[in-house]
């Protein structure tokens, strides 16, 4: 109840302050709700969990002085449920600032922009830092970015706490640092390169996309090396690539993602860490590897998937992904089938600020997944309205 009250008395600060002190106050926000019906449990005597999912966020942006900015995003994200006696429960306890950040540019007059606060971060194809919006919460980082641009690069230069152990001489404390830089070689391709560097571990890597006449291409290539928090020698790799093209209505992509797995006969540690990345969009919607390397157990992961698309039907737009999991290593057994994956996606734009996506997915699992288990199942409706 306190939590809540207090969130109440900031909006409400924010609003009239800023609503009459200001002519360029922007108000936007959205709710979401999610239904699912999950059954993931590989045993098909057990019958399906059902959920239902609402995240409400309220965003205010200001600029206060010429060359500011800044911006408030307030977030409430539930379970239906959670708060089993709404009467007497009004504590919102998963009520927080998702974002707050202010951004100045060109600082003393340099071509420097700096970020300063709470803020989502989404480098890439989100491959290593993503702010993961599917899940009901999301990710925001508490840091700094220094932005430097010209003709040739857009470069971003960051440091984002993530663990302050409140320990003399920040002992314990953990940070993730690193540079992310767009490359304006040729038209009509993205180039970048990127350093990041997580706690004791370091990852260098590139990422290029481009097409023409209806061919896309996308890579991904990143070396992992350092240490791991129980002080083995890093060795990873990973890469992502992808192939698309358009025939008429259809959008067919071929693409394989690679995640080296450790090879226990060596004694370094080769088990690719994604890090901070927004794994639902690559490795199957049911989400069984979203913690890599923790969900191969250190065995590493080949993702071979088809998607197709069509163009919307009846203002319906059907997308079908098939993902083939086999393992970088083998386990003890000789085991390397995590499963095969089918995920089916149908999108409806209702109107300007009105949207569904709906979904279903069969896992058919492998013998490391699930020795002799059913297959798995889940389908969701999501609606999303945008103020």
């Amino acid at each position: 109840m306190k939590r809540t009250f207090l969130m109440s008395i900031v909006c409400s600060g924010l609003l009239i302050g800023l609503g009459f002190a200001q002519g360029n106050l922007k108000i936007s926000g959205q709710i979401r709700h999610r239904y699912e019906m999950s059954d993931k449990d590989f045993d098909s005597r057990t019958g399906a969990d059902n959920f239902s999912y609402l995240r409400t966020r309220l965003n205010i942006g200001f600029s206060p002085a010429e060359g500011t900015q800044a911006f408030v995003q307030i977030q409430d994200s539930r379970k239906f449920g959670e708060e089993f006696n709404t009467l007497k429960d009004a504590s919102a306890d998963n009520m927080d600032f998702h974002q707050a950040y202010f951004r100045i540019s060109k600082l003393f007059g340099l071509p420097l922009d700096v970020k300063v606060g709470r803020f989502e971060v989404n480098y890439g194809p989100q491959r290593f830092i993503g702010a993961v919006g599917w899940d009901n919460f999301g990710r925001s980082f508490d840091g700094v970015i220094l932005n430097y641009s010209n003709n040739l690069v857009n470069m971003d230069i960051f440091n984002f706490k993530t663990v302050e152990s409140a320990q003399l001489g920040d002992k314990g404390d953990k940070n993730v640092r690193g540079i992310y830089s767009s490359l304006n070689l040729l038209k009509g391709q993205t180039s970048q390169v990127f350093l990041i560097q997580d706690d004791k571990m370091n990852t260098v890597g590139t990422y290029l996309k481009g097409g023409m006449s209806g061919l896309k291409y996308e890579l991904e290539f990143a070396l992992q090396n350092g240490k791991t928090n129980d002080s083995l020698n890093v060795a990873a790799m990973m890469y992502g690539v992808n192939v698309g093209y358009k025939l008429s209505t259809l959008t067919l992509t071929l693409g394989l993602d690679y995640i080296s797995g450790d090879d226990s006969t060596t004694t370094e540690y080769e088990s690719f860490n994604t890090m901070y990345s927004t794994n639902h969009k690559y490795y199957g919607y049911m989400d069984y590897f979203l913690n890599l390397p923790v969900n191969t157990n250190n065995l590493g992961l080949k993702d071979m998937y088809v998607t197709a698309a069509l163009d919307p039907i009846l203002g319906i737009k059907p997308i079908a992904t098939y993902h083939i999991f086999r393992s970088d290593q083998k386990n003890s057994a000789g085991d390397s089938d995590f499963g095969n994956e089918l995920d089916i996606t149908l999108k409806h734009r209702y109107n300007e600020k009105v949207s569904f996506v709906a979904g279903y997915s069969i896992f058919m699992p492998g013998a490391l997944k699930a020795i002799d288990g059913d297959r798995a199942s889940w389908a969701y409706l999501m609606t999303i309205v945008n103020l």
